[in-house]
C-alpha cells in the first residue's frame, strides 16, 4: 500500500522484518468541500448449539449469547453487510491478496474469529485442495459454501482441542479487543500449526494517529478514540496491542517473522488514488461501525447514557467526514513460521 513513488523502509531487527509503509500526502482540498456528504459513503470445537443462536439485544442492536461479553460488538444484519465490506477494503489494502505470508498449497487452514466467514470462504476457492475451518462465537455464517469449508462455533480463548501439528496455516484478523491473553492464544497456534506452517496476526493499532498536526487536539473524534480505547482496558482488553504481535510470536517460537505495517486513512484525504480508495471505502466503514463500535462499551463500561452516546455520535461523524483531518490507523499484519 506504498503512496505512489516512495519504497516501503524496511528494518531487520534479529528475527523480525518490519516493512513500514511511507507517510501520506494529503490532496488538495482547494477546489473541493472540506467534509463528505452521506451521499459520499461451553463447548470447544461443537457443532452449532442452542445457547449459540440464543443472542442479547441491547439498544436496538443484536450480540451473540454464547461466552457473551467476550466481543463487545454487534453481529446483526447492519453489522454483517459492514463486516463483508471491511473484507474487501483490506483486501485493497493488502493489493488483492488475502494473506501475507508466504503459503505453499496448505491444506489445513484454521481462520479464527471467521465472522461472516468471507475470508475463509474465498480462501478455499484460492486453495481447493485446503480444508478451511472458520470458527467464532456467532453462528451468522452462510449455509452454502464450498465443500472444503467447515465453521464451528468455538471460543478461541479457551483451551484448543485442535491435535498438535493439525494446521499449515492460522489466521486471525481484526479481533478488536475480542483477545484477552495474545500470548496464550499465539502459543496454543504454535501447538495447533505443523512444523513449517505459519501463523498470520493482522490486527489494527487503535491509537488514531495524524502526521501534519491537522486533528485538533480538543476535537471530539480524539475524545471519542481515547474514551473506545479506554473502555476496552476497563473491560480487560486492548486495542492498541498490535505492535506487541512480533515480539509474542518469537516468545512462543515461531522464526522468520515478518511485519508489514500499512496506513489506514480514515477518509479519502490522500492525494495518490490507491490510498483515496481505501480511504473511502474505511470512512464508509467507519461510519457504518461507529454505533455498534460505542453503545455497549460506553453504557455498559464508562456508564454513558444511550442519548449522550448518540449525541457524541453526531460529532465524531463530522470530524470523520472532514478532509481537513488527515487522520489514520496502524494496520499491523505480522506473520511467523513454525520451525521445521
Amino acid at each position: 500500500m506504498a503512496t505512489t513513488g516512495s519504497p516501503p523502509n524496511v528494518v531487520v531487527e534479529g528475527q523480525i522484518t518490519t516493512t513500514h509503509h511511507p507517510e501520506i500526502e494529503a490532496d488538495s482540498a482547494s477546489d473541493v468541500d472540506s467534509s463528505y456528504s452521506d451521499s459520499d459513503l461451553e463447548t470447544y470445537t461443537t457443532s452449532l448449539s442452542d445457547s449459540a443462536f440464543d443472542y442479547q439485544y441491547e439498544n436496538g442492536r443484536r450480540y451473540h449469547k454464547f461466552r457473551e461479553g467476550q466481543y463487545a460488538f454487534p453481529n446483526d444484519e447492519t453489522e454483517q453487510d459492514r463486516l463483508d465490506m471491511h473484507h474487501h477494503m483490506l483486501t485493497i489494502v493488502q493489493k488483492g491478496e488475502l494473506h501475507g505470508a508466504p503459503l505453499d498449497a496448505p491444506q489445513q487452514v484454521l481462520d479464527i474469529g471467521t465472522g461472516t466467514g468471507i475470508w475463509a470462504i474465498e480462501m478455499a476457492d484460492k486453495y481447493p485442495s485446503a480444508v478451511v475451518i472458520g470458527n467464532d462465537l456467532s453462528p451468522i455464517q452462510p449455509t452454502w459454501v464450498p465443500p472444503n469449508v467447515k465453521f464451528e462455533i468455538d471460543d478461541a480463548e479457551s483451551q484448543w482441542t485442535h491435535p498438535d501439528n493439525s494446521f499449515d496455516f492460522v489466521y486471525a484478523r481484526y479481533m478488536l479487543g475480542s483477545i484477552a491473553d495474545w500470548p496464550k492464544l499465539i502459543g496454543q497456534a504454535y501447538q495447533a500449526i505443523k512444523p513449517g506452517g505459519y501463523l498470520e496476526i493482522f490486527e489494527p493499532s487503535s491509537f488514531i494517529l495524524c502526521d501534519d498536526g491537522s486533528l485538533p487536539e480538543d476535537c471530539i473524534l480524539r475524545k471519542w478514540n481515547n474514551l473506545f480505547i479506554e473502555a476496552v482496558e476497563k473491560a480487560g482488553r486492548s486495542l492498541v496491542a498490535a505492535p506487541k504481535h512480533k515480539t509474542w510470536m518469537v516468545e512462543a517460537g515461531f522464526v522468520d517473522i515478518h511485519e508489514d505495517i500499512f496506513k489506514l486513512p480514515n477518509s479519502p484525504w490522500p492525494k495518490d488514488k490507491y490510498l483515496k480508495e481505501v480511504g473511502a471505502y474505511h470512512m464508509a466503514s467507519f461510519l457504518e461501525a461507529l454505533e455498534g463500535l460505542t453503545l455497549r462499551l460506553f453504557t455498559g463500561v464508562l456508564k454513558l447514557s444511550p442519548e449522550e452516546c448518540q449525541l457524541m455520535l453526531v460529532d465524531v461523524r463530522k470530524d470523520l467526514k472532514n478532509r481537513n483531518y488527515h487522520t489514520y490507523y496502524d494496520l499491523h499484519r505480522v506473520y511467523g513460521r513454525k520451525p521445521e
